[in-house]
């Protein structure tokens, strides 16, 4: 079914193309008969149902030719030829057939209403000699159907686009007359975007001979399709031409004169409340401020009218005609327009008529409008005298708008819009729940206007994504309670957070108050739980515990003399963050975690671990342990780990051991690492694990043992980047220990530190068995007054070690600066280069020599040495590489030195 619009353009261009067909059919007919007249010596006086009488004075021979002619074009002999000749005595008759329904007469033959009686002395009528007597003025005329194409240009009153129309005209009226009703279409075509609209127009004109005028009026249809909007409309006019002219046109839309054709939101402000807590959601209050810009076009109700008469002739048939007049239109929400427009109408000939008009209103501006247009057959009947030009005025067409008139109009609408939303969860589409507690306080169902008094009760109805929101109240002590999966149970003493939909990151109301509500059990953690701002102090078991879970978070609590560990997780997996807490006094370690299984990113960050392991052999303040195919990444950063010790003597501030095949990856950067019992860091691979560990920005400081310890045994394979941490410094045995022994092997990078004032080596490497390790160590700003070697280093059996040792400041150290030891049937490949090697007692490069089968080949070049040692005298041999000339040496000792040099590259460096 065609909608609505398109059924209104359907029936009215329906209309008025049948009215052009009509036309163009009926001017086709007329067009053969006055052909004829046109080809023929003849004139065609009379056309009835029957006869077609012509005259000619032709002479007789003549004649009959000419009749015989016209019945060969006519392929009928239908013809009475009149001739005025006074030597034909006997006209030529034709046989009578019958015509169609049109005859010559019905399309404008123009023929007096004179019918002189022939002379009696001849046989011929004297129709010719009548014809010849002054005849009055016509008062009667034949006006013919006729088709037409006009162009008027744009932008006009109410529409911006040029546009073409096809026209049509045809009258109702058969035979002459002087009371003409007729039908008058148009189909217009814009020429910007090819819309369509159209024109029917009902209309009467009558001559009056007495007044010499012709009087009219009619009714019209009118649609407009403007792209956007449909419009209707009616028309009536009236009019009275002569020697000059007065119209005046009404235009009344129908229908739906108003139409909607945008609308655009536009928010200017948006001003949001703090979010407060309603029932068991968080609710804010929108307040939206805003506009709404609406665009209409409204189809104008209005009227012209004008004035005006012939100002020139234009050859003997055309003429030039002025006019001016006014307008007024108003459509709602339009304001009211008033304008004047005048213009000029030529005629050329009776086939063509050129326009020009200008207007001008407040609303639709000046235009200047041109119009040229053309038409077939003329608007005038063919051999009218002088005297008709106003008759013939029957058939012109009608002026008027044959645009619906448009205003486009612009609505500005204020508003202001609130609304209260709950705050969502961005993770589950949902608003975030509550479960209130005022710990001693409440006694409700758990909404914030009536909390329960306690934990538990909050936990037995909390849903999947619930936070259970704990104030201390009267602060009673909590026993231990169990988080179920996916529920985060929060206090309001630290500042909490939650990720919204609607805010981001939000701190939620009533949140930062300081004081902690105090638990007095273990804590057991769920998967995908939260545990935030607590105090927890057991008198059994660890004070937050959980085993083969995922994805928990533990941050803001203080975790105080747990009788075991402060956090104690077993096989965990995902994402694991333990943050902001305070673990002290435990009885074992401040942080365990121990897996067997599965993969865990494990963040530990912004903790104080102290004092713990009071009642432990190995009571660390971090411990880490994996074992079999268990693997993860570990990222421990910012914590400050200090005083923790066992009643066995051993505490480390990081131990992380991994055995069997388990592997992981470490990253342990800017800690305060100090005054732990044993080591700083203890890292200890075993069987065929591996793993790789990156420690950087770290100040590890006061430790009793090692400051670093890294130990391969079995199989284990490593890579270790110790990089630019500022102190590694006074700690009670080695700055940093390097000890691999059986088949391990590792990578070893050493750069970028400060090793000072360790109580033994700074640097320590020791490789037995066939272990091998290739360590770089460079561009350490101090190795320095360490309490025996600044880097001191021994292979035995059959290890082999490729170090090199280049761009570091050695100095001050109480025995060595470098010292290289060899035994058993080792090899050390060594590349010693840009350093200073100064401030040793017992020498600054050493390099001894004191297996059998052992080698240690050296290539030094470049370096700044205080006292060199070179001994392979107790039977192993020491290579040097290019000889030691490149040095700046101060005092050397090669007297217990082979001298045995090698070519370049011999010792496998580039």
């Amino acid at each position: 079914m065609l909608p609505k619009k398109s059924t209104s353009y359907l029936c009215a261009t329906l209309l008025v193309s049948g009215l052009v067909s009509g036309i163009l059919a009926t001017t086709a007919t007329a067009q053969t008969i006055e052909s004829l007249s046109e080809q023929s010596s003849s004139e065609i006086l009379e056309v009835k149902a029957d006869t077609i009488t012509v005259e000619n004075d032709l002479p007789a021979t003549e004649a009959s030719e000419e009749a015989e002619k016209l019945e060969v074009e006519t392929n009928t002999t239908i013809f009475e030829i009149k001739n005025t000749s006074p030597a034909i005595t006997n006209p030529k008759k034709i046989a009578d057939v019958e015509l169609p329904p049109r005859t010559l007469n019905e399309f404008g033959k123009i023929s007096p209403e004179v019918n002189a009686e022939p002379a009696q002395n001849s046989p011929i009528s004297s129709q010719k000699t009548a014809q010849t007597t002054a005849t009055p003025t016509e008062s009667t005329v034949k006006i013919l159907p006729r088709v037409g194409v006009n162009f008027t240009s744009g932008p006009g009153v109410g529409y911006s686009s040029s546009f073409t129309s096809l026209e049509g005209f045809l009258p109702l009226s058969s035979g002459k007359t002087n009371n003409l009703p007729f039908l008058e279409g148009r189909v217009l075509l814009s020429t910007e975007n090819a819309l369509i609209s159209s024109n029917l127009l009902l209309g009467y004109r009558t001559y009056n001979p007495k007044d010499n005028r012709v009087y009219g009026g009619y009714v019209a249809y009118n649609t407009r399709d403007t792209g956007n909007s449909h419009f209707n409309q009616l028309g009536v006019g009236v009019e009275s031409l002569g020697d000059w002219d007065v119209r005046a046109n009404a235009y009344i839309p129908v229908g739906d004169t108003r139409q909607k054709t945008q609308e655009t939101i536009s928010n200017n402000n948006l001003s949001l409340s703090e979010p407060v807590f309603q029932g068991n959601f968080l609710a804010q209050t929108r307040t939206q401020q805003g506009q709404i810009n609406r665009r209409f076009e409204a189809a104008m109700a209005g009227f012209d009218v004008e004035a005006g008469t012939k100002i020139a002739q234009i050859g003997k048939t055309g003429d030039l005609r002025g006019y001016a007049g006014l307008y007024y239109y108003d459509a709602p929400g339009s304001a009211d327009i008033l304008g004047f427009s005048t213009r000029l109408e030529a005629r050329p000939t009776d086939n063509l008529r050129l326009g020009v008009s200008l207007s001008n209103d407040a609303t639709f501006g000046t235009n200047l409008v041109l119009s040229v247009g053309a038409n077939f057959p003329g608007t005038r009947p063919r051999n009218i005298g002088k005297g008709n030009t106003v008759l013939v005025r029957l058939g012109e067409s009608v002026a008027r708008n044959v645009n619906i008139v448009v205003d486009e109009q612009q609505e500005v609408e204020s508003f202001t819009r609130q609304e209260t939303v709950f705050v969502t969860n961005p993770n589950t589409g949902q608003p975030w729940r509550f479960q209130h507690v005022n710990l001693g306080i409440g006694t409700g169902n758990g909404t914030f206007e009536s909390p329960t008094g306690d934990v538990a009760s909050a936990l037995a109805v909390a849903q999947p994504e619930d936070i259970v929101y704990v104030q201390p109240g009267t602060n009673p002590s909590i026993p231990a309670f169990q988080i179920p999966d996916r529920v985060q149970v929060l206090s309001t003493g630290p500042v909490q957070r939650i990720n919204t939909v609607e805010l981001g990151n939000l701190q939620l109301p009533s949140s930062g108050a300081g004081v902690r509500p105090q638990v007095t059990g273990t804590v057991t953690i769920g998967n995908r739980t939260t545990l935030s701002g607590f105090e927890i102090a057991t008198t059994t078991g660890a004070g937050i515990a959980g085993t083969n879970i995922s994805d928990v978070t533990i941050r803001e609590n203080a975790i105080a003399s747990s009788v075991s560990e402060g956090i104690l997780l077993q096989n965990v997996a995902g994402q694991v963050a333990i943050a902001n807490n305070t673990i002290n006094n435990s009885g074992l370690e401040g942080f365990s975690l121990r897996n067997n299984q599965g993969q865990v990113t494990l963040s530990l960050t912004e903790n104080s671990i102290a004092n713990n392991g009071a009642a432990a052999d190995d009571g660390d303040g971090v411990n880490v342990e994996l074992s079999n195919s268990a693997t993860g990444t570990f990222n421990i950063e910012k914590n400050a780990i200090a005083n923790n010790s066992s009643n066995n003597g051993i505490a480390d501030g990081i131990e992380i051991r991994i055995i069997d095949n388990a592997s992981g990856t470490f990253n342990v950067s800017d800690n305060q690492i100090t005054t732990n019992q044993f080591k700083g860091i203890n890292i200890q691979l075993d069987s065929t694990s591996s793993g790789t560990f990156n420690i950087t920005n770290n100040s590890i400081q006061e430790n009793l043992d090692d400051g670093i310890t890294l130990q391969l045994n079995d199989q284990a394979t490593g890579t270790f980047n110790i990089s630019n941490n500022p102190e590694i410094s006074q700690n009670g045995l080695f700055g940093i220990a390097i000890l691999l022994s059986d088949s391990t092997s590792g990578t070893f990078n050493i750069t970028s530190n400060t090793i000072q004032e360790n109580q033994n080596n700074g640097v320590n490497i020791q490789l037995n068995d066939t272990a091998a390790a290739t360590i770089n160590v460079s561009n350490n700003q101090q190795i320095a007054r360490n309490g025996l070697n600044g880097i001191f280093t021994t292979t035995s059996e059959t290890s082999q070690l490729r170090l090199t040792i280049e761009s570091n400041q050695i100095s001050e150290n109480s025995f060595t600066s470098l010292s290289i030891n060899s035994f058993g049937s080792s090899n050390t490949f060594a590349s010693v280069a840009l350093n200073t090697l100064t401030g040793g007692p017992l020498g600054d490069l050493e390099v001894i020599a004191s297996g059998v089968d052992d080698i240690v080949c050296l290539r030094s070049r470049q370096n700044t040495i205080g006292n060199l040692l070179l001994d392979d005298s107790l039977g192993g041999t020491i290579q040097a590489e290019d000889g030691i000339s490149t040095n700046n040496i101060a005092t050397s000792n090669v007297t217990n030195w082979s001298g045995t040099n090698v070519a370049a590259r011999s010792c496998g460096f580039p």
